[in-house]
């Protein structure tokens, strides 16, 4: 019979039970004074909005402090070089600078590169850095502190043999996520309590954090204990195709308690690598090599994950970023892998209709569901894979439309047809213009399946069945509400309405003959993805908002931490996977001593502070927040995702201040007079539009009408009452006095003005219900010019947003429309926003 004892954090006293700890630590003989406990900590994200209407509140039994001990980087400190980094902060390297050059070497050139680059003419008659070879300078490379270190353990199944022996390359997941955990970079975008959050009088789901899972799961944790929630993510990824047909298998881990803004970004290394399973071949017959390759992988991730396991069951003390020692448990909460990957990690088969009992039942017993016996989540607590193999953006939806809607679109329209209605539609600033058609586009971003998604129901009006229409809109209004950041009961009940409303018009879809499969027409609905769609509601009400779980991370993971790898080793396949894993244990080695260094070397505190206040510059990535506040001229040593500039708290805002703007383009012309706009833009009312007090190119040779976006207005009416109208934006500038002048412009002309053409509204969302989308034609005025487009001068602060406009096909495109000419030679077209009543 075994015994288990608690320690106290602080004095190593042995109690039988947390709670005797937690008596302990809050007594008046404590170890650990009340002044040295936490008073400030991070507000979680769902909390951070307006406080006039935001409300909400933690569960009062988490996120206790025990006590002060090592974050990250004071851990660094117990490197064995220490003594001589308190004199040289960059040993073994001479100084900064060359801690520069090399790092800059490490992670641009290859092995055979640095060497010539040593043996340059040029240090001939300069100083040569202390690293005289590439085999010294990698040395030393190895030689800075890492935490995590990698294995290699050999594995082998009892009566089965493979072509190659079978190797792990992994490292403790429970030392990653104490290293993630505890990283002062991610001071201010870290949560450690659960929380639920109202605005006005609707719950909001956000972060898993402010989920129901994650206060449910409190609920069962001892009183002060600090929930952190495991998120894996694992796809197999071939890394080349004509070098012996290389293929990797890697699994990542972050933790729930990270924003999922920080969690989002490949480059701020919220996700670290944890192990590289073995793609073993198996001697024996094909019928048994996927059960064995499964047994395989559990059994490997039960290796990885076995101590967190273990915290998940009886929990473990564990500092965080400002050094307050918490206890946690660990849970698996989600993870992230496309559809096979799931049905191998549930341990069931995706080929046998769960519904049809009488053949379930019998492969069920033939095979014993997947053939895997001992799933690795079979023993870790509160993990559950209907719960934890949550429906993700892009498998489910993202693709999903691709390989079925968008295939019945193609069967109703016809390719071509299909192709020259995207050929045709004007290039709108920051939309992928497809200049070839959709149809023969094999890979495409997920951006770009965004782009489709957004204009397909316009681009298919008056060819479709309006039912069909119905249903494929119903269906991209889904998928879009699915992706929202942040759900309320409200929008969760307009995303399953949605849905609802595909199943009501489905059948036009079997009446159009569009579903097809390899045996002709296909009558019924059975997908799999599309049959997770129904789960997502209450995904998103147990775990938070599915963006959080997007695969996309994974996609980009699998090409930093394999495809990208291949070309710096060399190229060699028996060794490739040791020789990625000292590639990437040097590239965090680097990334963590270069922060490390700069602020030991400027005796900066290696504790992030938490801070509240709104900057003008805002950014994604937490290392360049805490060097800009901590050592502003340093900044340009972080590298990551570009900063974003707060436009509303300094620039030029709307009417209503809910748009900003910022121009950044140099002007076409620095100085016309109003003749030469007339004649240069083909104004001919310019004159009169501008005593009335985006992109806007002048006719080209490519754009004879010139190239111009729409935008939606805010205008005076005829009654004085303001009113939205769309127009398009041919001329955007700003008057100007003379430089000798005395005379002083007006305040309404101070700031930037646009002339534009406006357009009428001629049927609403109502009128045509399969598109639900509004209908405008060009406005017209007869003047002493004769008939032409109505035009006006407004200022740049009356625009609200910009407003995508889809053509009136009809029943064919016509031949003689194009993209540079579709705005202006077609009358009607559809809008992509219902916002305007």
């Amino acid at each position: 019979m075994h015994t288990f004892t608690r320690l106290c954090p602080n004095c190593n006293r042995e109690f039988p039970l947390i709670e005797a700890v937690i008596l302990h630590l809050n007594s008046q003989s404590t170890c650990w004074p009340h002044k040295a406990r936490s008073q400030q900590s991070a507000v979680p994200p769902g909390l951070r909005g307006p406080p006039s209407n935001t409300t909400g509140h933690c569960h009062p039994r988490s996120g206790y402090v025990f006590g002060i001990s090592k974050n990250l980087y004071d851990r660094l400190q117990d490197d064995q070089y220490n003594y001589r980094q308190e004199i040289n902060t960059y040993y073994p390297f001479h100084d900064e600078g060359e801690w520069e050059l090399a790092s800059f070497l490490i992670q641009n050139l290859n092995q055979t590169q640095i060497d010539k680059f040593l043996k340059l003419k040029w240090f001939s008659t300069r100083p040569k850095p202390s690293f005289t070879s590439k085999d010294q300078l990698l040395d030393w490379m190895d030689a800075l502190p890492c935490l995590a270190e990698w294995k290699v353990s050999k594995l082998e199944f009892t009566g089965y043999k493979t072509v190659h022996p079978i190797q792990l390359i992994w490292r403790d997941a429970l030392e990653v996520v104490k290293q993630l955990f505890s990283d002062p970079v991610f001071t201010n975008n870290i949560t450690f309590q659960p929380h639920v959050v109202h605005v006005g009088n609707q719950r909001e789901y956000g972060d898993y954090m402010s989920a129901d899972l994650a206060w449910k799961i409190q609920d069962c944790l001892p009183l002060g204990a600090t929930q952190v929630p495991i998120i894996l993510g694992s796809n197999k990824t071939p890394v080349t195709r004509t070098t012996g047909g290389l293929e990797m298998h890697p699994i990542f881990i972050t933790i729930g308690n990270l924003d999922s803004e920080v969690r989002s970004k490949a480059t701020l290394r919220a996700w670290r690598c944890i192990a590289y399973m073995p793609v073993a071949k198996f001697r024996v017959h094909p019928d048994y090599q996927t059960i064995l390759q499964a047994r395989l992988w559990h059994k490997c991730v039960d290796l990885v994950c076995a101590n967190l396991k273990q915290a998940a069951k009886t929990g473990c003390f564990m500092p965080d970023p400002s050094r307050f020692i918490r206890y946690v448990y660990t849970p698996l909460v989600a993870h992230i892998c496309d559809l096979p990957e799931a049905c191998m990690i549930a341990a069931i088969s995706q080929t046998i209709d769960v519904w049809d009992l009488d053949k379930f039942q019998k492969a069920a017993k033939a095979v014993h569901l997947s053939g895997v016996h001992m799933p690795y989540w079979r023993d870790w607590i509160y993990a559950c894979p209907s719960v934890f193999l949550a429906g993700e953006i892009l498998h489910t939806c993202i693709n999903f439309f691709a390989d079925h809607p968008l295939t019945w679109i193609k069967e109703v329209v016809g390719k071509s047809e299909l192709d020259a209605r995207y050929m045709n539609q004007h290039k709108w600033v920051g939309t992928r213009h497809f200049t070839k058609g959709i149809t023969h586009v094999n890979q495409m971003t997920g951006r770009e399946h965004r782009d489709i998604q957004r204009t397909i129901v316009a681009s298919i009006a008056g060819v479709a069945p309006p039912n069909f229409i119905r249903a494929i809109r119903a269906l991209v209004d889904f998928i879009y509400l699915a992706q929202n950041p942040i759900h309320s009961a409200e929008t969760l009940s307009s995303m399953m309405q949605s849905l609802s409303d595909f199943h009501t018009f489905k059948h036009a879809v079997i009446e159009a003959q569009a579903r097809r499969g390899k045996k002709g027409v296909k009558e019924d609905f059975f997908i799999p993805k599309l049959e997770l769609l129904q789960s997502f509601r209450g995904t998103v009400e147990r775990l938070g908002t599915l963006m959080q779980f997007s695969a996309d991370m994974m996609e980009r993971l699998l090409i930093t931490h394999c495809k990208d790898l291949f070309v710096q080793t060399n190229r060699r396949v028996n060794n490739f996977v040791e020789q990625s894993v000292r590639i990437l244990n040097r590239q965090e080695s680097i990334e963590l001593f270069n922060l490390y260094a700069l602020f030991r070397s400027h005796h900066a505190s290696l504790v992030n502070v938490i801070c509240t206040e709104d900057e003008a510059v805002t950014t994604v990535n937490p290392a360049l927040s805490w060097v800009s506040r901590v050592l502003p001229d340093e900044s340009h040593s972080v590298h990551g995702p570009r900063p974003v500039r707060n436009h509303f708290l300094k620039g030029i805002l709307s009417g209503d201040a809910l748009t900003a703007f910022h121009l950044t383009s140099t002007p076409d012309f620095k100085s016309l007079l109003p003749t030469d706009i007339h004649t240069i833009y083909s104004l001919i009312d310019f004159d009169h539009a501008l005593s009335q007090v985006i992109q806007a190119y002048p006719p080209d040779s490519g754009f004879p009408l010139g190239n111009c976006d729409n935008v939606l207005v805010d205008v005076t009416g005829d009654d004085g009452q303001i009113i939205s109208r769309i127009a398009q934006v041919r001329l955007i500038f700003q008057p100007t006095l003379p430089r000798a002048s005395d005379l002083v412009l007006p305040s309404y002309l101070s700031h930037p003005l646009l002339y534009i053409q406006y357009y009428d509204f001629v049927a609403s969302p109502n009128d045509q219900p399969e598109l639900a989308m509004w209908t405008v034609e060009h406005s017209y005025v007869e003047d002493q010019h004769g008939k032409h487009r109505c035009g006006g001068v407004v200022p740049l602060t009356s625009v609200t947003h910009t407003v995508e406009l889809i053509p009136e096909y009809g029943q064919k495109v016509d031949e003689k429309i194009s993209s540079a000419i579709c705005l202006e030679n077609k009358d009607s077209y559809h809008t992509l926003s219902t916002e305007f009543a």
